[in-house]
């Protein structure tokens, strides 16, 4: 009966979507699920893949993607609004027949367009130094997830808007599968994230190298945590002829509260752009300064946020005093 199924499946479909079957009792339409295989981190391991798909216990789809460019992979499923999509993908280790790495999912089709994304880890996956043994397997309804064992089925919240970039953006504990408008904080802080408020003071602080610069914090959500680029602008307020270069970072967010992510220990220079540490720095002393911080991720996606500090009238130290400019 599995391979009858599946053969009638085929015949009926255009290639790339599977859906309940057309050539009889086609149950009511309108449902669409994306599924999308990918497993990036694995590379050149992954040797042949296969997709089994069902629709309500009905083999829809059973799909083998070669080794050597096969992944990410996109598998259409469309059928009645509700019914039950399971995915199962297994892949071999590449030049073999070993297994590598097994995943299972569930949903429900959903009545817009989602993504069903399967991930293939390598948490989950018997490694080259470790082939001898196998991958890890987990008791149905389970499946395997970041090492361990997780539920497989896949709510209608966590599914994914769609988008042909699916691919390359995939949820995190800042940005989740289904984000709202990207939100962005600017704050203070060289050890942790503090809040700023417009009006308040800061004070410049000799680095290390010389330079002298304000310590900058962000705390964002719904944009991505990793591969981010933060860029600080700053613009004199009481003297727009003083240039302030502008200064970018990649660094990673960490998780803060309330599904906030946060970075800090960003120093904007403000005398970058000049050879005169000893002195430029001094014309940037008590004057009132809007900085602007814009956070844009790997998608595209950016926010962007705006304080006008006091900068004050001293000169911070390393040593946290203050007189070390001659003051």
């Amino acid at each position: 009966m599995e391979r009858r199924r599946t053969s009638f499946a085929i015949a009926c479909l255009v290639p790339l979507v599977v859906s309940a079957p057309a050539c009889g009792d086609e149950p009511e339409a309108g449902g669409e699920l994306v599924v999308g295989v990918q497993a990036e981190e694995l590379g050149a391991l992954v040797g042949d893949v296969v997709i089994d798909t069902t629709l309500d216990g009905a083999v829809v789809g059973e799909e083998r993607v070669p080794a050597g460019g096969g992944l990410p992979k996109e598998v259409v499923v469309r059928g009645r609004v509700g019914a039950r999509v399971d995915v199962k993908v297994h892949a071999a280790v590449a030049n073999g027949t070993a297994p590598l790495v097994s995943r299972t999912a569930t949903a429900l089709l959903p009545r817009e367009r989602r993504l069903l994304r399967v991930q293939l880890q390598p948490s989950c996956a018997a490694l080259p130094t470790a082939l001898a043994g196998a991958p890890i397997l987990c008791a149905a309804p389970q499946t395997c997830v970041l090492g361990g064992c997780a539920p497989s089925e896949v709510t209608a919240e966590a599914l994914e808007d769609y988008t042909p970039e699916w691919a390359k953006n995939p949820p995190d504990i800042c940005k989740p599968a289904r984000p709202g408008p990207p939100e962005l904080v600017l704050g203070t802080g060289m050890t942790d994230y503090g809040a700023l408020a417009d009006g308040q003071t800061l004070a410049l602080e000799r680095g290390p190298q010389g330079g002298h610069h304000l310590w900058i914090a962000a705390r964002m959500r719904n944009l991505r945590q990793a591969g981010s680029i933060t860029t600080v602008r700053g613009k004199v307020v009481d003297d727009p002829s003083l240039k302030v270069p502008d200064a970018a970072f990649v660094f990673s967010f960490e998780r803060d509260e309330g599904s906030y992510c946060k970075l800090w220990g960003l120093r904007f220079q403000v005398d970058s752009g000049t050879n005169d540490l000893r002195n430029a720095y001094k014309a940037y002393l008590g004057k009132k300064m809007e900085i602007t911080v814009e956070v844009v991720d790997s998608s595209g996606a950016r926010a962007t946020a705006t304080r006008t500090v006091q900068v004050a009238p001293q000169l911070l130290c390393p040593d946290g005093t203050t007189g070390c400019d001659g003051s």
